[in-house]
């Protein structure tokens, strides 16, 4: 028989193999539960990221889809109900609900072609008890670059959906310009010929000698028709650029200072100041007298939009490749509506008798057929700003 010590020692060693036993199932129990926690949280992380994903391809308005995204973002979190989220995009703010902000926050850039455009961040309650001083998960802060990757790859989408209707809009432009401008130079070039006919036979008429004074009067009304006529073609043939081109170096000031000579006795008169701003020395290649025809028709609608008094401001500068010339007008301007508008052929606001609309027409093809731009801005009631540019003679 065992002696009583033995059995002692026998029962001591069993008891210490089953804590060992207990203290591994332990650990292995703790990290069991460990490996879930870190699968819950993996899981709420690509659930998070996937609505993310699944809002930027369905949603098409911009703001609806970052109120929606800013809502999803706290689902991603370990402390789910202890966080907020905010996304700034340029002027703009989304928040989650409830939102609050705390010194506990973690943040990351939104990017558009490495420019910096706004901010996605992520805040925890500041009275939640962290043992921690950064709380934020390393997977956390990886999902927090998703998610902002995601928002930047969606505004650069949506940047460039608006530029392809802007491109898809001008090329409709550019090519009802070029269809009404073949129809253009086909009208003017079939009624050239009749109206120089009726031009010339008035003017042969009126030489006769003996001649009533009605029928003078009468003959002087058709010459002046046929010359206005005669100058509708004349805007007609510009529109359509079938008239020559000639280019030669010029100095822009000087060619705006002739184009308003004749039109600063009708500005004095109609209460309207010209404000010259002019930087010395801009030399351009281009045809002067189509140049004074662009300032002529600008100036002549601004003094129009301006009937009871106020200021032009006609000013020049240039940067390293292109002269600016701007003309602004503190007139009645041009609604929303019409702005879209106002370099159409034919259109026109003016009473009938004051213009063709055929007038900034006229300028855009003139601009256009010197290589520049032409740029139009207007608030009704405040006034419009043309502002033209054209190249250099360097360039």
């Amino acid at each position: 028989m065992e002696t009583t010590d033995i059995i002692f020692e026998k029962q001591q060693q069993e008891i210490k193999n089953l804590r060992k036993q207990n203290l591994k199932l332990q650990r292995f129990y703790d990290e069991y539960k460990k490996v879930c926690r870190n699968e819950e949280e993996r899981v709420k992380e690509l659930n998070c990221l996937y609505q993310v994903a699944q809002c930027v391809v369905m949603e098409n308005n911009l703001d609806e889809a970052l109120n929606k995204i800013v809502c999803i973002v706290p689902f991603g979190w370990q402390y789910t109900k202890e966080s907020s989220a905010r996304i700034s995009f340029k002027d703009n703010t989304y928040h989650s609900s409830d939102f609050f902000e705390s010194k506990i926050y973690q943040s990351e850039k939104i990017l558009i072609e490495e420019q910096v455009v706004g901010a996605v961040e992520v805040f925890y309650k500041p009275d939640l008890s962290l043992e921690l001083k950064d709380p934020f998960l390393i997977e956390e802060r990886n999902l927090l670059k998703g998610i902002a990757n995601i928002i930047s790859f969606y505004l650069e989408k949506q940047r460039d959906k608006e530029n392809r209707k802007l491109i898809q809009q001008q090329l409709l432009h550019a090519d009802r310009l070029a269809s009404i401008g073949q129809l253009a130079a086909g009208v003017a070039h079939e009624l050239n010929e009749p109206l120089g006919n009726i031009l010339g036979l008035v003017q042969l008429s009126l030489k006769l000698p003996k001649m009533p004074d009605q029928a003078k009067k009468d003959l002087g009304k058709i010459e002046d028709c046929a010359i206005y006529s005669r100058e509708i073609i004349k805007q007609l043939m510009e529109f359509s650029r079938q008239s020559s081109l000639s280019k030669e170096k010029i100095n822009l000031n000087e060619v705006i200072d002739n184009g308003i000579t004749f039109l600063e006795a009708r500005c004095i008169k109609n209460g309207i100041t010209i404000v010259k701003q002019y930087t010395e020395n801009i030399i351009i290649l281009a045809d002067s007298n189509q140049l004074k025809q662009v300032i002529t028709n600008l100036t002549i609608n601004a003094v129009q939009a301006m009937k009871n008094g106020g200021k032009l401001i006609i000013s020049t500068s240039k940067d390293y490749k292109n002269a600016i010339l701007s003309i602004e007008d503190t007139g009645i301007g041009i609604s929303g509506e019409n702005i879209s508008k106002t370099f159409m052929p034919f259109f026109t606001t003016k009473d009938v008798g004051e213009g063709t609309g055929l007038g900034l027409s006229v300028v855009y093809g003139i601009i256009q057929s010197h290589n520049g731009d032409i740029k139009v801005s207007s608030e009704p009631g405040k006034g419009t700003i043309f502002e033209i540019c054209l190249p250099l003679e360097e360039n």
